[in-house]
């Protein structure tokens, strides 16, 4: 009897894309970098932003979670170097309440911010839908925050975003721009009564130095891939390497797929503001890239409040 030939193992898809990235210095917006891999395959809601095409800035490998992922002898799960050291946090309280996990119909999340009774912080590219090559509807969001082990301190619909530039929906793609990563979701509820917002503030070279001189501190905080039910935070977090006019910084960070959109944060004396937002990983050092307050503050400052919503807002 002849033996029939070995299965092929199935492997997902996957697009390959080779770019050139320096390894200090960021490269203007319109540069190709190298040696970044974009993976595209199948995913589910503990995947996070897999799903999503981050831009030039982000990698990369996608590994697989085993229930032996808390062990020390683990696979390495991108954006976490050296012993991991993300902690459990109490989401009702101040200023976890304002972090939530971003939702939508599809399956995939990110992580946003409240920085507003009804307005939320997180990164563009969480918006983007790789398969239709469309913005996602907004009635296809959902913002819990607080959220922990399916609880959480409040729910809400999101009736509109605008992108960094200002427009509702970009025509031509996705973000490309890693500067320009950010967008602000309205919501259909205010939340103000649940939960407390966070102030955006400025990070420069001279801003860092200023707020480090007077006792702050960082951290970053929450929802990744690995532990998409739970809050966790990275207390402290070194940041360092500003790039494209301090607009992006690298950090050291314990944050994966999932953490996108997740605010880096300035404590002094009990009080918090976001001052960076992660949107990916620099597979050339491992370290997580951020866009910095000096990209958004202002803008956020000039916007107006929203627009009351009219009638019933259902989810689509």
């Amino acid at each position: 009897m002849v033996p029939s030939p070995p299965r092929k193992r199935q492997t997902l898809p996957t697009r390959r894309i080779s770019l050139t990235l320096p390894a200090v210095t960021y490269p203007p917006p319109h540069t190709a970098l190298k040696r970044i891999i974009i993976l595209e395959g199948k995913g589910n809601a503990t995947l996070g932003c897999v799903r999503h095409r981050l831009a030039v800035f982000v990698i990369v490998t996608l590994l697989a979670l085993t229930p032996a992922a808390a062990a020390a002898d683990r696979l390495p799960i991108p954006g976490i170097t050296g012993q991991d050291e993300r902690t459990l946090v109490k989401t009702a309280d101040y200023p976890w309440q304002a972090i939530g996990r971003l939702n939508n119909t599809l399956g995939p999340f990110c992580t946003g911010t409240l920085i507003g009774p009804r307005r939320v912080l997180t990164a563009a590219h969480c918006l983007w839908n790789p398969r239709t090559r469309r913005w996602l509807p907004a009635c296809a969001l959902h913002f819990l925050a607080g959220y922990q082990g399916g609880n959480y301190v409040a729910h809400a619909l999101v009736v509109s975003y605008q992108l960094s530039g200002g427009e509702t929906v970009r025509q031509q793609g996705p973000p490309t721009d890693p500067t320009r990563d950010w967008a602000v979701l309205t919501l259909a509820e205010d939340l103000g009564a649940v939960a407390e917002a966070l102030p955006t503030a400025p990070l420069s070279r001279q801003w860092l130095t200023d707020y480090q001189q007077q006792g702050g501190v960082f951290l970053q905080a929450g929802y990744s891939r690995d532990r998409p039910h739970i809050l966790t935070q990275n207390r402290p977090c070194k940041l360092a390497g500003f790039g494209h006019n301090d607009r992006l910084i690298r950090h050291d960070c314990d944050a994966t797929f999932g953490d996108s959109g997740s605010p880096i944060l300035l404590e002094r004396n009990g009080k918090y503001h976001i001052v960076a937002m992660l949107v990916g990983i620099d597979k050339t050092t491992g370290k997580g890239i951020a866009v910095t307050g000096t990209a958004f503050h202002e803008r956020l400052q000039a916007l107006e409040p929203p627009a009351p919503v009219k009638g019933d807002f259902k989810a689509c």
